[in-house]
Order: C-alpha cells, then sequence, then structure tokens
C-alpha cells in the first residue's frame, strides 16, 4: 500500500450572488411554518428549540440566528418546522420560554374556518 503524498481536493467554486445563496439555502417549502423568536443571548440553545418544536411532533427545518437585535438586546432567531400550523409550536415554545415575535403558517385561517363551519352546522340543528 502506497502513502499518498498529499490529497487531491476539488474546490468548486461557485459564485452565487445573495438572492441565488439565499434560496439555495431557503427553498421555498409551502408545507411549513416561519417563526421569529426573541431570545436572550444567555438563554439561547439550539438543542431547547429543537425540542420545543419536537414536543409538538414537528421537525425544524431551518434554525438561524440572526445578526439583528431587538431594542433590549435579544437576539432573533428565525426558525422554520415542518408543519403547515405553527400553533402548537408557538404555544410550545412560549411553554419552554422564549418570545415568538412573529410566525407565518400557510394555514393561518384553518382553525378560523373550522370554527365558523361548526358555528354553522350548530346553527342549522339550532333550526
Amino acid at each position: 500500500m502506497t502513502i499518498k503524498d498529499y490529497t487531491d481536493i476539488k474546490n468548486i467554486s461557485t459564485q452565487l450572488d445573495t438572492e441565488a445563496l439565499y434560496h439555495r439555502r431557503f427553498p421555498r417549502n409551502d408545507e411549513s411554518t416561519e417563526l421569529t423568536l426573541a431570545v436572550r443571548p444567555a438563554d439561547y440553545s439550539g438543542s431547547i428549540l429543537a425540542r420545543a418544536v419536537e414536543d409538538c411532533n414537528a421537525n425544524v427545518i431551518n434554525l438561524n440566528v440572526t445578526g439583528d437585535r431587538t431594542d433590549d438586546g435579544y437576539l432573533l432567531v428565525d426558525l422554520r418546522v415542518d408543519v403547515v400550523n405553527g400553533e402548537a409550536v408557538v404555544r410550545s415554545l412560549e411553554r419552554y420560554g422564549f418570545e415568538v415575535v412573529d410566525f407565518v403558517s400557510p394555514d393561518d385561517g384553518g382553525f378560523d374556518s373550522a370554527r365558523d363551519r361548526a358555528n354553522e352546522i350548530l346553527r342549522i340543528l339550532d333550526i
């Protein structure tokens, strides 16, 4: 067996613009919920965030600590999870002590429309 003096590594340099890099790292996913959290720097833990998400039978797709901070000095963390309705994930994160600043879910109106349909059925039964 011969010993190699060097390792040939092929570095393919891809010069991507910022938008192309963003789309490669964060591809569009219509079956996910995107959240923004405000976290004290001393309290930040990716594993605790993942555990809070996994308590809802969901998985973390993206977890990014941004360079932005709140006026109080809290970190802004962007999180994407693989559920269509993210309300349970929001409640779980808040139980773990994280502050959910914003979340966008493709099924935002799902609960309200289900409530409206149930109210219509009750109205029909009441007649």
